[in-house]
Order: C-alpha cells, then sequence, then structure tokens
C-alpha cells in the first residue's frame, strides 16, 4: 500500500509541476463547454444568430410572390437576398449558397386553379447544393406554411375566386365527358360559391391565417382543409458528367483532414518528447542548425499528410467512384497546401505548448474549434452569425472548400486561388509563430 501511495505521489507531482498542463485541464473543457453552449443555447437572440443565407428568385412579382418573399426575409432563421435565376444557380453551383427558391411566372393567377386544376399548380423549384441537404429540408419545411400564408392572405380574394368560378362555368357545357346529372350538381354547387364570394368581396376568402382570432363571416380558426395549391421541386445543382453528386467526395475530404491533423498533433508531441529526452542537445554537437531541424521535421510531417491525404482519396476513387471533376493541378495544389498546413500548424502548437502534455491540451482545443467553426462537423448555418464569418479565417474551411470545388462541383482552377493563397499565407503565419517560439532545451 506504502507503495501505492509513492507511485501516486510521484505521479501526481510530475503532472502538476507542468503548469501548462495543468491550466489546459481547466481551461480547455471549461472554454469548449461554454463556446458550445452560446451556440446552441441561442444566446445570442435574431439578431446575433446564424441565419442561414438563402437566394429568392421572383419572376411573378404578383401579392402572393412578394408575401412569400416578405415571409422568410422576416423571419430571423433566415437571410434573404432576391436576385435572377441566373446567378442564384452560379452561387449555389459554387457553393457560396446551399439553397435557392425560384419562384415562377404566374404563381399569383394559378394558385387558386391549382388548389383543383393539378395541370395549373404552380412549380416552385428549390435549387440546392447537394452536400448541404439539411438545409434543404428546412427551406422545403419552411416554404409550405409561408406559401400558404402568402396565398391567403393575398391570393384568394373573392373576385379572384368568382373569375375562376365564372370561367368553370362557361367551359362546363363544353365538359362531353360529365353525365347530365353531374353537370347539374356542379353547377348548383358553384352557384352557390360564387353567392358565398359575392358577400365577401374586398374581404380575404379564409380568416387570419395560422390561428388567431376567429372570422366572424367565416366562424372558423383559419379556413378549410385544402389541398396543396403548388409543387415544390427538387433541383440538385451539380457540373459533374454524369450529372448527379457523389457524397463520398465531401465525406472523404472532411474525415481525412480531420485524422491528418490529429496525426500531425501526435507527431509534434512527439517532438518535444525527442526534445525531453536529450536528444536535441546531442544533435547540437553536431553541424545541424535549428533552421535544419525544424524545416526537416516540417517537411516529413507534411509528407506524411500528403500521403495520407492522397491514400484517402484514392481509396474513394476506386471503391466509390469519386472523381476529379474539376481541375488535376488545383486538387493536386489543395493536398500539397493542406499537407504543409498541417505541418507548420503542429509544430507552431509544440511551440506554443513547450510542453508534450501543454502541446496535446492547446492542440486538443485549436484542432476542435477549426474543425468545428471550419464545418467539418456541424452545418453552418446553425452558428451564430459572428461565427460563420469568423470561419473565413479557418484553415479548415478554405481546404474543405477547395476539395469540394475540384472533385464534386467540377470548377476550375481559378475557383482554388483563394484556397490556395488563404493555406499558402497560413502556412507562412504558423512558421513564423514555429522559428520564433521553438527552443532547442527544454524548460
Amino acid at each position: 500500500m506504502t507503495q501505492i501511495l509513492a507511485i501516486i505521489r510521484n505521479d501526481l507531482k510530475v503532472y502538476f509541476s507542468d503548469r501548462r498542463a495543468f491550466i489546459m485541464l481547466f481551461i480547455v473543457p471549461i472554454g469548449l463547454a461554454s463556446f458550445m453552449g452560446s451556440v446552441f443555447n441561442g444566446t445570442g437572440g435574431p439578431s446575433g444568430g446564424g441565419g442561414m443565407a438563402i437566394l429568392i428568385v421572383d419572376q411573378d412579382g404578383s401579392a402572393v410572390s412578394r408575401g412569400v418573399v416578405e415571409a422568410f426575409a422576416t423571419d430571423p432563421n433566415f437571410r434573404v437576398a432576391v436576385t435572377n435565376e441566373a446567378a442564384a444557380r452560379e452561387l449555389v453551383l459554387n457553393g457560396k449558397r446551399p439553397v435557392a427558391l425560384v419562384l415562377p411566372k404566374g404563381l399569383g393567377t394559378d394558385i387558386l386553379p391549382g388548389l383543383f386544376d393539378t395541370d395549373r399548380k404552380p412549380v416552385i423549384a428549390v435549387l440546392h447544393d447537394p452536400s448541404h441537404p439539411m438545409e434543404k429540408s428546412m427551406v422545403e419545411g419552411m416554404l409550405v406554411p409561408k406559401v400558404i400564408r402568402s396565398v391567403a392572405q393575398n391570393g384568394l380574394d373573392a373576385e379572384l375566386g368568382r373569375d375562376f368560378i365564372r370561367r368553370g362555368l362557361t367551359n362546363l357545357d363544353s365538359a362531353a365527358r360529365m353525365a347530365p346529372r353531374d353537370r347539374e350538381l356542379y353547377r348548383g354547387m358553384m352557384e352557390r360559391a360564387d353567392e358565398f364570394l359575392a358577400a365577401r368581396t374586398n374581404r380575404p376568402l379564409f380568416g387570419s391565417v395560422g390561428g388567431g382570432k376567429k372570422d366572424a363571416a367565416s366562424g372558423g380558426n383559419g379556413g378549410p382543409d385544402l389541398p396543396m395549391p403548388f409543387v415544390a421541386k427538387s433541383v440538385p445543382l451539380v457540373r459533374s458528367t454524369n450529372g448527379r453528386y457523389n457524397g463520398y467526395a465531401h465525406s472523404f475530404a472532411g474525415m481525412s483532414l480531420q485524422f491528418v491533423m490529429m496525426s500531425m498533433l501526435d507527431m509534434s508531441v512527439g517532438l518535444l518528447r525527442e526534445r525531453e529526452s536529450g536528444m536535441f542537445r546531442r544533435l547540437r554537437s553536431t553541424p545541424l542548425s535549428r533552421a535544419t531541424l525544424l524545416i526537416g521535421k516540417g517537411l516529413s510531417y507534411a509528407l506524411v499528410g500528403f500521403v495520407s491525404l492522397a491514400g484517402c482519396f484514392a481509396f474513394a476513387m476506386v471503391v466509390f467512384g469519386v472523381r476529379i471533376e474539376g481541375s488535376w493541378t488545383g486538387f493536386i495544389a489543395c493536398l500539397v497546401l493542406t499537407s504543409t498546413m498541417a505541418s507548420s500548424l503542429a509544430l507552431g502548437m509544440a511551440a506554443l505548448g513547450r510542453t508534450p502534455a501543454g502541446t496535446r491540451g492547446i492542440g486538443i482545443a485549436v484542432l476542435l474549434l477549426l474543425l468545428m467553426v471550419g464545418g467539418a462537423w456541424v452545418p453552418s448555418f446553425i452558428l451564430p452569425r459572428w461565427i460563420q464569418q469568423a470561419a473565413l479565417v479557418t484553415p479548415t474551411r478554405w481546404a474543405l472548400d477547395c476539395f469540394d470545388s475540384m472533385t464534386w462541383r467540377g470548377l476550375g482552377l481559378d475557383a482554388a486561388y483563394g484556397s490556395i493563397g488563404f493555406l499558402l499565407g497560413f502556412t507562412v503565419l504558423a512558421a513564423s509563430v514555429t522559428w520564433l517560439r521553438f527552443r532547442w532545451d527544454a524548460e
């Protein structure tokens, strides 16, 4: 028992003697828990929250279509930009926006006939980035109540209803396939409906929409149960040769990047253990400079990362049919710069952490934040807006965008220039930190 207590006492003494590791034991979980709580607890409110950035194309310009645009624009869950269809398609294809709605011409006039005539149902196109299925589902789910609300408030007025009935009665006699008895029953129903609408001229056909006060004339809480007056058509936008989205391209990019960065962290911890073992003191007796050591370590780490990334993508190409639909030059550049970025980041964390335990604590905190904020784990639209903006300065975001652009998005080399520039700049920054802070000897 005495020996066991001696072992425990010694281990605790060694651990708590490393002040950085002791501090990180509390700072990392407290900091990450506070950050995650602020993100998912909605403390930012509508103005400080995220809001999904979507596009709406209004080809109709009617009261109904304007009502739909206003319904999305006033919803704190969305950030709406109105544009034309060509621009919307280009932005979704390039991954700049996850979803775009196209409100067709004739939406306002065809809504009421579409309730009863399937051939006249207006088709609302939902253009979407296939790598963001959650965002598409959310928009489609919110589209139905917002269109119905706008229709009830702006489209189903009594005059439009009477016009529809008059046209139906005019064409009734030409309905040769309708039996005479059915024709008379239909005529009687439509004439009574016309009388009902005549008494409601200049008033909405339905009462308050979505609950609320009862309408005195209708005596109901929002009107009858009607069939869907429109069709939502899902349109995934991809540039691939077969016109299909291969989800394995995106998943392999994210998972490969995550584990390469974790491997780099382990290698940087191993570097500090080599220093603690006295190996660096022996190396200093040779004609080996600190610059040579750091450059050699950085290149060896980068080579490991490159082989890992290339191997994972090669497996995805052979087994899951992933293809480089864009520029091969851009794809190779992404592999090289992502590897060097991960290598320089690992060395920078080693320089700042100074000890194996301290580096591991810093590394875990940094990697978790970079992967989450960069979009590898959580859909970006649920994050507060300031975090979405902060993601633009994370290397993980640019690396994932680069791989997506060169694989399934099928974009050209010019689409990789921004990612290449950022990853190169981040590599230089992390290498500079390593050069300034890394020491030959352990403290």
